[in-house]
């Protein structure tokens, strides 16, 4: 990237990511709110979807799914993009793996990883782009002084992760759908700072013996098991930070305190309780820096395990799942189902 002012843009909001300080929850919340009004304001007045709630709270707005977004993309987005046309694109890419190309006037398009059962897609600007870049880096690099070389091992690769291979930061993106034998040693060449990638493949390139000594490995896309962390943890000798990172943005990661915290100057976080317990829940997420494709009050079938620590920002256990992961069991003398959490399965099965 040689354009100076998209440089500055990512410096922006790197620092802003890195440096902004909330002293409470409350200061957090009151700042949330002025965010979240203005964004609504914005979305109302330039997405067709959202036109009629103009000057509604965000509480009465309606619940978002993916299938609901997908069939409401034209409508729903702001630049006037057409649904066939960006999916088009986006598995043209991905067939190709000519990822290059994934883009239209200007917008960059990814298709989801489909893991929930069904594959969606996203569209970026420019800006959203330089400033997820910034946050990214910001949140993520061990320290700002010295160079980094930061490998991802991903499924597809895209315009938007390019944004961040630049000055002190290079970028080497590892294709995971091609043969072990193919990317192995090229990874070990480019001997990577930052070690990013699903807990599958970083679990591979632990298996390998690899001469890999990175000093931050960052595990996403994928749950992270407390005997997968042990394992990283062992091998690499360095942390194992999490990035809960999907189509709907960058959510959460390891905060510099090394607990997973939601990442509340970004999005806002309504809790779907799905135990009475009010253990674990299901994500309601409203992003207030996105325009193109408005996420606002989007239901995730993932579920997270409550945290419980006193931080400004509200911490995750564990991602432990979907919820289409739950195990239903006939309840006795009842005609419920007891429903049992994958997370509660793993603990009693491993060692």
């Amino acid at each position: 990237m040689n354009n100076p002012l998209h440089k500055l843009k990512i410096l922006q909001h790197l620092l802003q990511s890195r440096f902004r300080r909330f002293h409470s929850p409350e200061q957090l919340r009151q700042w949330q709110e002025k965010q979240i009004k203005s964004h609504l304001t914005w979305v109302c007045r330039h997405s067709p979807f959202y036109y009629d709630y103009q000057g509604w709270a965000l509480a009465d707005f309606p619940l978002m799914s993916k299938a609901k977004m997908m069939e409401n993309f034209n409508q729903l987005n702001t630049c006037g993009l057409d649904r066939e046309k960006l999916f088009a694109v986006a598995c043209q890419a991905e067939q190709t793996r000519n990822f290059s190309q994934s883009q239209i006037n200007g917008i960059t398009v990814g298709l989801s990883s489909g893991t929930s059962g069904q594959r969606g897609f996203f569209g970026v600007s420019k800006a959203e782009s330089l400033e997820w870049a910034g946050r990214m880096l910001g949140r993520m690099l061990p320290q700002l002084r010295g160079k980094h070389r930061i490998a991802l091992l991903l499924r597809a690769n895209s315009p938007l992760y390019q944004t961040i291979n630049q000055g002190s930061v290079q970028f080497y993106y590892v294709d995971v759908t091609q043969p072990p034998s193919q990317w192995l040693s090229s990874l070990e060449n480019f001997r990577p700072t930052v070690l990013v990638g699903s807990a599958q493949a970083l679990q591979l390139c632990a298996s390998q013996h690899l001469s890999l000594r990175p000093q931050l490995v960052i595990s996403s896309a994928e749950v992270l098991t407390p005997s997968d962390r042990k394992t990283l943890a062992i091998h690499f000798s360095c942390p194992i930070h999490e990035v809960y990172q999907c189509t709907e943005g960058f959510l959460a990661c390891t905060h510099a305190d090394g607990i997973l915290r939601w990442n509340e100057d970004m999005v806002h976080v309504e809790p779907y309780w799905l135990t009475p317990e009010k253990t674990h829940y299901s994500p309601i997420i409203t992003d207030f820096r996105r325009r193109t494709q408005p996420i606002i009050r989007y239901l995730l079938d993932d579920v997270i395990e409550a945290g419980d620590d006193t931080g400004v920002f509200k911490p995750i256990r564990s991602i432990t799942g979907r919820s289409g992961d739950q195990l239903h069991l006939p309840a006795k003398n009842t005609s419920e189902r007891l429903c049992v959490l994958s997370d509660l399965i793993y603990r009693a099965i491993t060692p």
